[in-house]
């Protein structure tokens, strides 16, 4: 009997396909008498094709004739039409005013390394319309990756009207309890990825989006559903307006469908014409939301863009910004001095924020101007890129290409040049308009200052940034506008690095409202939060490392908010906070003592010894962030893919009873082996403790931290290192 491994395999007598990875099975099959294609298993791994009984039967009976069967069909492509009353993933409009599909099976492709499935629909009537389901695997993450295509085959000069479309539709089995739950992530500038948990109840909806061209920081891409230690997660790669669906009905059948948002969407297909339709990933772990998270952040940083990303496997460099210490007030000289003492600390990466343009004093002026400020810099940045890189830092440099200020010599020359209706004010936003990249030429320009900059100044890295949301999304193009503006944000991000060598690139827009799948495989970096409060970081950088790899997660240590409370937070809990992601310092160097800048090179060292595990290894919350005052606040793990070395970094913001605190069980050790163990408090040159345990002894015993018992406000970091294995 054929025993299924790893890739995609068709069942040798049915038209079904067994999609397997390490852990997983996902099987699609074809219903003969209908043509319906539906999912028919998802879960844990099978290993038989006589695992799933064939020939399908569906049922051609509701349970009444108020509900028709189709309606509940597990279809892979749910498109409006017919009976159906459930959730739909497309919706069109044929030139003869039928607003119905019908869609069946045509034909299949799938690749002769076993890992990409092509099924192809078409419209049981209008035949030219088809649909391209492409799957393809991750085996080692235990992720299906879908993607969806419209396609015009018409001869004649026909056209579809496209009201909806979505990627893909997950059908998640049903379940005995009724004790599950959707996960999801909500916030806001400031206040991203805020991890919420609701009811799954039956006959419960659940709509989550974004219409403001972006991702956002309102709501994240991402879902999970979990019952005990059952998840099944996905994610969307769409760096535009998005939505996701969660229906459950009344007998418990849940399904998720996702893609580009539906409102003001509309695309025109004309005659040979294709609609290439968002990434959706998704898997199912029976490790609980830890196992969700390794197998997106793991995929994510796995598999960035070789040609876009070249050095993806480089540990991200130490990066200092000096927008807290200067703001707009940026000049040749007061730059000079801030790199100086941010090289001092062994910072990697210089970063010249904004301010650096012409008129740029404020956010009122300047914007779309991307030439040095004469004033600032006689010389223009190549004396100041000179400088940086004989301190032996790469040099960065923040852009925010998308936008122009109306007070900006481009707005005056080019009032056309942003989005705009002729019969209605435009909106401004941090006193800031949104330029039409959908235009050619506003892409030339831009792309053409980005470029010569890199070129002539010397810049190793971009930070990317977009700080309004699109509104008044016409006249010079249609509906498809919102679809238009994504593609040519990734071309333009595609043009700039392939015409340089490639730079680097961080995402950001006003924090973390563009850190989507998409972009994440195209850029070195992913700003986290303009909220840098390290109790306010524990919570996002949680909610954010459920998509972002430690290695693209910005952490930075800074000094403002300058309110009480912050100030109160030991310089230790803020390096501890940022050790989670790739850190960056944003403090006022200038106002720091000696000894507190000696303290800040001793943990920028200590982090550069650990910074391959802590970039490069899987990122688990032992203790997801709390409030309670009886326990940790939160306790991380990060752990490399041997299980050699691992870090842990634990956290208690209150202790108003000096209650001690139980010990903390490890996880993803090897139980036979032996580790070395070190413990740092406060000071990162003088651990508080050093012993030797085994696996088993620190996952099953555990590790008793007393350094946080009495103490508000503290943390500890512990490293562990394989010291032999196979007792």
């Amino acid at each position: 009997m054929f025993v299924l491994k790893s890739g995609i395999f068709k069942h040798p007598s049915e038209l079904a396909w067994f999609l397997v990875t390490e852990n997983t099975t996902y099987v699609i099959g074809v219903d003969k008498e209908t043509g319906l294609v539906i999912n028919l298993y998802w879960g844990p791994k099978l290993f038989f094709f006589n695992d799933i009984t064939f020939p399908i039967n569906l049922p051609k009976e509701g349970r009444s004739s108020q509900d028709p069967a189709i309606t509940s069909t597990p279809e892979e492509y749910p498109a409006f039409g017919g009976l159906r009353y459930g959730p739909d993933v497309l919706r069109l409009q044929f030139e003869n005013g039928t607003r119905e599909l019908d869609l069946v099976y045509r034909s299949n492709k799938l690749d002769a390394s076993n890992t990409t499935l092509m099924i192809e629909l078409q419209d049981r009537v209008h035949q030219g319309f088809r649909v391209e389901l492409h799957y393809r695997l991750d085996c080692e993450h235990d992720l299906i990756i879908r993607h969806t295509t419209l396609v015009s085959h018409e001869k004649e000069e026909l056209h579809y009207d496209v009201t909806k479309a979505h990627t893909a539709a997950w059908h998640i089995p049903r379940s005995l309890s009724t004790n599950r739950a959707l996960i999801t992530m909500t916030g806001a500038w400031s206040c991203e990825t805020q991890v919420q948990r609701h009811s799954m109840k039956p006959g419960t909806s659940h709509l989550l989006g974004s219409t403001r061209g972006i991702p956002s920081a309102q709501s994240f891409p991402w879902f999970a559903v979990e019952e005990d230690s059952e998840v099944y997660f996905g994610t969307l790669g769409w760096s535009g307006n998005w939505q996701i669906e969660v229906h459950t009905d009344i007998e418990g059948r849940s399904r998720v469908i996702g893609g580009i948002h539906d409102r003001d969407f509309h695309h025109r297909l004309g005659k040979g014409e294709t609609l290439e339709l968002p990434c959706f990933v998704a898997g199912y772990s029976s490790k609980g939301l830890p196992g969700a998270r390794r197998s997106i952040t793991g995929h994510i940083r796995d598999n960035k863009s070789k040609e876009l990303v070249p050095d993806y496997q480089t540990p991200a460099p130490v990066l200092y910004n000096g927008w807290e210490a200067y703001g707009f007030d940026v000049n040749f000289e007061n730059q000079k001095t801030i790199a100086q003492k941010a090289a001092d600390l062994g910072a990697e990466l210089f970063v010249l924020d904004d301010g650096w343009f012409r008129k740029r004093h404020s956010d009122k002026a300047g914007l779309g101007d991307w030439f040095a400020d004469p004033d600032k810099f006689p010389e223009g940045l190549k004396p100041l890129s000179d400088y940086v890189h004989q301190l032996g830092m790469k040099f960065g440099l923040w852009f925010e290409p998308e936008m122009v200020n109306p007070d900006s010599d481009l707005y005056r020359q080019h009032p056309d040049w942003v989005y705009h209706y002729p019969d209605r004010p435009r909106h401004l936003e941090r006193n800031q308009l949104v330029l039409n990249i959908t235009l050619p030429q506003v892409r030339q320009y831009l792309v053409e200052r980005m470029v010569s900059l890199v070129k002539q100044v010397g810049i190793d890295y971009i930070k990317w940034d977009m700080n309004r949301p699109i509104s008044e999304a016409g006249p010079t193009t249609d509906h498809s506008v919102w679809v238009l503006h994504v593609q040519f944000y990734h071309k333009m991000i595609e043009m700039v690095k392939l015409a340089t060598h490639p730079v680097a690139i961080e995402t950001c827009c006003s924090g973390g409202g563009r850190s989507d799948l998409s972009i994440l495989k195209k850029v070195e970096s992913s700003w986290t939060s303009d909220n840098t409060r390290p109790d306010a970081r524990l919570k996002i950088q949680y909610g954010t490392s459920f998509v972002v790899p430690p290695n693209t997660m910005s952490c930075w240590v800074t000094d403002s908010p300058n309110d009480d409370s912050y100030a109160r937070f030991p310089i230790s809990f803020r390096f501890h906070v940022s050790f989670m992601g790739a850190l960056g310092i944003g403090s006022n160097l200038n106002k720091l003592s000696q000894g507190e800048l000696e303290e800040y090179r001793q943990w920028i060292s200590l982090y550069k010894e650990l910074r391959m595990v802590l970039q490069r290894g899987d990122l688990d919350w032992i203790q997801s962030p709390s409030d309670a005052s009886h326990t940790y606040t939160a306790v991380t793990q990060t752990t490399d893919s041997e299980s050699t070395e691992a870090v842990v970094l634990a956290f208690r913001l209150q202790s108003p009873f000096g209650l001690s605190l139980p010990p903390i069980r490890l996880r993803r050790l090897a139980e036979l082996s032996i580790y070395d163990i070190v413990i740092y408090y406060r000071d990162p040159c003088h651990p508080v403790f050093r012993d030797t345990r085994s696996g088993a002894s620190l996952m099953h015993q555990g590790l008793s931290l007393p350094y946080l018992t009495n103490s508000s406000n503290s943390s500890v970091l512990v490293h562990i290192k394989k010291k032999s294995s196979d007792l």
